[in-house]
């Protein structure tokens, strides 16, 4: 695209005061690239580590997080949410602040004009040529990556594939057929250029799978869009289907235990196909230093946003009065309270069957232990309810239950028990502020208590290609049984659980198992929930297969109100609009 702002990087800072956190964003001049630049090992190299650096200002921030996982199924606000319009959908709120999406739409399309520069002149850079053909490859799937994302989230926009280096008022969006033949093409040519595995110490940029990865995936958005074409679910379950069966090439496979994906240093494990890296060096800009709090423009807080206040629970809570049982500490976490599971849905139905299924356990910290202080010793003495008293690091001193608990269960226990709001008969209700922890990207290794997380956060995963398989099969791309035998790979790693005896895992794994007359479009969904929870995929998942209206109106309380079938695009910032001064105004997108 050709925009006035093609010079200016977005950088989404955080104000913190009286009134609390206030989001704004500020444009910050940078050094305009030349054509030339691109023809050196500098201009190829820092391009592509510009656009990779550029993707940590959204995946694991505060503001993207609310943005693509409110308003749906599996999520409601928390206590401290910021853009509350989004989780409720009220329209009229979103309709004056479509800028919130101006960051994201104008870091990509500034990441799609490196690009451009990048495959339009590195071609005559005077570097060894398999270095030159790899950094070419990077390019192309980046920029199929940008516009993966523009075309999924505001469905058509701007193609442009030129390197631009000049500033233009006029601009319209491509047909969208454009858009997503275009990625296609990217993704295919850097699929044929990119290794099949990493560098060895190098992370896990896009290799040859994270491309057929992205490209399975395209195929199947393009098959449910209005540019669809009659092979696209076929391509996208052999694009997959192909990937699964030759994942030792890649260096790729499940792990066995579905809660050791997220194990701290499992980042670049077998598992992962893609993550964006992090780091606490302050040489780079983006982060704040330790012990400060907070983070920076481009932290990883993906550690806050789903955490409870665990910290005001008294002993003698609901009512008041007592010290607090467990206070805020590294292991536990900031408690920022911003967005929170739906418990209705993921109770009553995504994770419904707890017992054979260990993803909820996996997903979700349910037990606090007891901390009277944040350094508190194993077995020193806590504090004391009207129950008992209770030992740190020994006694459970909040337990969110996922059911009713009986009264003896209750006088029973030291600490507090929450229970689900939505059940009849729950004496201590979880609120907006109390509620299980999203515990996939906790860091331990922090310094502080308040500090971001320097863990990569990871982007892609292997386990997703048998979901793409599975709705590409059940759209005719395959058969319902096939689409049944990609699900049950992913049920029977479900199946092993802690602690488990070798009779229990088997009779787990046969209650796992599911046949071709169970497979539906709401079963591919709530297995998506299963095993991606969190993982900023739902509000996409939910566009894609058009299920947002039914789905929120179904199980969200919060959002069944406002949810319109227009919500299955983000509108087209107001500012990105009003730059369009000459020839056909910049088209709103429908409802907005």
């Amino acid at each position: 695209m050709k925009h006035k702002f093609f010079r200016y990087s977005l950088i989404v800072v955080f104000l913190f005061g009286a009134s609390g956190c206030k989001k704004i964003l500020t444009e910050q001049p940078r050094t305009s690239f030349t054509p030339s630049f691109f023809t050196t090992t500098d201009g190829l190299q820092g391009g592509i580590a510009g656009i990779y650096s550029s993707f940590r200002g959204f995946w694991g921030t505060q503001i993207f997080t609310q943005l693509f996982n409110s308003g749906t199924d599996e999520s409601k606000r928390g206590s401290a949410a910021d853009v509350t319009h989004w989780f409720t959908y009220n329209n009229p709120a979103i309709k004056s602040n479509t800028d919130d999406y101006l960051g994201f739409w104008n870091t990509l399309f500034i990441d799609i004009n490196t690009a451009n520069g990048i495959l339009q002149y590195g071609a005559d850079a005077n570097i060894p040529a398999a270095t030159k053909t790899q950094l070419l490859a990077q390019a192309k799937f980046l920029r199929g990556f940008c516009y993966y994302y523009l075309v999924t989230t505001f469905g058509a926009v701007p193609l442009h594939t030129n390197f631009n280096t000049s500033a233009s008022a006029a601009d319209a969006p491509s047909p969208l057929a454009d858009v997503y033949a275009q990625i296609i093409k990217d993704l295919n040519e850097a699929a044929a250029d990119l290794p099949n595995t990493p560098a060895a110490n190098n992370g896990k940029p896009a290799t040859k799978a994270t491309a057929l990865y992205l490209l399975a995936k395209t195929y199947l958005w393009r098959g449910w869009s209005a540019a669809a074409q009659t092979t696209d679910f076929t391509t996208a379950y052999t694009t997959a289907k192909n990937l699964i069966d030759n994942k030792a090439t890649y260096n790729l496979d499940l792990l066995p235990y579905f809660p050791s994906v997220f194990v701290e240093g499992n980042e670049y494990g077998k598992e992962v196909l893609f993550v964006i890296d992090h780091t606490k060096d302050l040489k780079y800009g983006q982060n704040n230093a330790t012990g400060s709090g907070g983070g920076g423009a481009g932290a990883n807080q993906s550690n806050f946003f789903w955490r409870p206040t665990y910290t005001n629970v008294n002993a003698n809570y609901p009512a008041a009065g007592g010290a607090n049982m467990t206070v805020r500490d590294v292991a536990n976490g900031r408690p920022f309270q911003r967005i929170r599971p739906n418990t209705k849905y993921i109770i009553d139905q995504a994770f419904a069957n707890r017992a054979t299924d260990s993803r909820y356990d996996g997903t979700f910290q349910t037990v606090w232990l007891s901390n009277s202080t944040a350094s508190s010793v194993k077995g020193s003495t806590g504090v004391t309810t009207p129950r008992g008293t209770l030992i740190n690091q020994v006694d459970t001193s909040i337990w969110m239950a996922d059911r009713i608990v009986t009264p003896a269960e209750r006088a029973a226990f030291k600490g507090v028990i929450f229970e689900p709001e939505h059940l009849a008969g729950a004496t201590v209700p979880y609120t907006t502020a109390f509620y299980p922890s999203m515990r996939k990207w906790d860091d331990s290794t922090r310094a502080d208590m308040n500090d971001y997380s320097d863990r990569p956060y990871i982007m892609f995963r292997f386990a997703d290609l048998y979901l793409i398989a599975a709705e590409a099969a059940f759209k005719g791309g395959a058969t319902l049984q096939d689409a049944a035998n990609m699900i049950n790979v992913l049920r029977t790693r479900a199946a092993l659980k802690a602690n488990q005896t070798p009779a229990q895992y088997t009779a787990a794994v046969a209650a796992q198992q599911i046949t071709a007359a169970q497979v539906t479009l709401d079963f591919i969904l709530d297995e998506r929930s299963r095993e991606l929870f969190a993982e900023d995929t739902r509000w996409w998942d939910l566009s894609r297969t058009k299920k947002l209206v039914e789905r929120v109106q179904l199980w969200n309380s919060e959002g069944s109100a406002g949810v319109q079938s227009y919500n299955m695009l983000r509108p087209i910032p107001q500012t990105q609009i009003s730059l369009v001064t000459e020839g056909p105004a910049f088209p709103q997108n429908p409802g907005y």
